[in-house]
């Protein structure tokens, strides 16, 4: 589906724990957004005039109709902008953008790796999933510092997708970062011939130490990259990712941000 530049408002803006909060918009008709795949985003601009002259980009948590929602953290101007948005505020959206996650296949359980504002995709899986029944072959791997950055888990729940958590602290789940907790599932299937593909969001650190154990467990890895956008369709250049191939990059907007693990070229 084609993206589309259009106008909406805000409906409600909700704090979560951790600093995370969700923004959820409204336009005057149903949008292309509706139909996101997950792992596909929108960019979105307040009205800032020239103070802010780029928009952000945000992976769909959810959309339906003429709503839409995005999760987001304040780390800079803009996204502090959108913090302290209130109901009935304008926005311009822009998307769907990218290319987004496969479709959830019944003969194949997904292993869906989140962390911090990397949630949304691994969040509109499950929803499809559970949609199209296949929830029983979802499982979430979430990390976060402490329990506070552990957010929407009620929605993961109510859909009946297990969950299996981590916090640095070890306050929820098992103590350390994500990894901790998927590495012994993928010994699990390696050793059970069990067919699972790993789909991951989550900052780049985290991305390259997934990338690191499905490669060494022979398993598919989706890895949904988190880039700085300007543009979000191809014409600022910014967001370059480094591949293997005959060119030594790809663009996060374009041709992502879903990437092949092994197609990414990192140390």
């Amino acid at each position: 589906m084609s993206a589309a530049q259009f106008e909406a408002r805000v409906t409600a803006n909700t704090r979560l724990g951790g600093g995370y909060f969700t923004l959820e918009l409204e336009a005057d008709a149903p949008t292309p957004v509706a139909g996101a795949r997950p792992g596909q985003f929108v960019m979105l601009r307040g009205a800032w005039g020239r103070e802010l002259l780029n928009p952000r980009a945000f992976s769909v948590l959810h959309a339906e109709g003429s709503r839409l929602a995005i999760l987001a953290k304040p780390y800079g101007v803009g996204t502090r902008r959108m913090w302290a948005l209130r109901p009935g505020d304008p926005m311009t959206v822009t998307g769907p953008l990218g290319r987004g996650f496969p479709d959830p296949d019944p003969d194949v359980r997904d292993l869906l790796v989140a962390g911090g504002v990397g949630l949304p995709p691994l969040h509109l899986q499950a929803r499809v999933a559970a949609a199209a029944g296949l929830a029983d072959r979802q499982e979430l791997y979430y990390g976060g510092r402490d329990h506070h950055d552990l957010v929407l888990l009620h929605d993961f729940a109510a859909w009946g997708v297990a969950a299996h958590l981590a916090t640095e602290d070890g306050s929820l789940g098992v103590r350390g970062r994500v990894t901790a907790a998927l590495a012994p599932r993928l010994a699990q299937a390696r050793a059970n011939h069990e067919r699972v593909r790993i789909l991951s969001c989550g900052p780049t650190p985290m991305l390259a130490a997934v990338r690191t154990l499905g490669l060494a467990h022979g398993i598919e890895t989706l890895l949904c990259l988190e880039e700085n956008m300007a543009c979000g369709f191809g014409v600022c250049l910014g967001c370059a990712v480094p591949v293997h191939g005959e060119k030594p990059y790809r663009y996060c907007c374009t041709d992502g941000p879903v990437f092949d693990a092994r197609e990414v070229r990192w140390p």
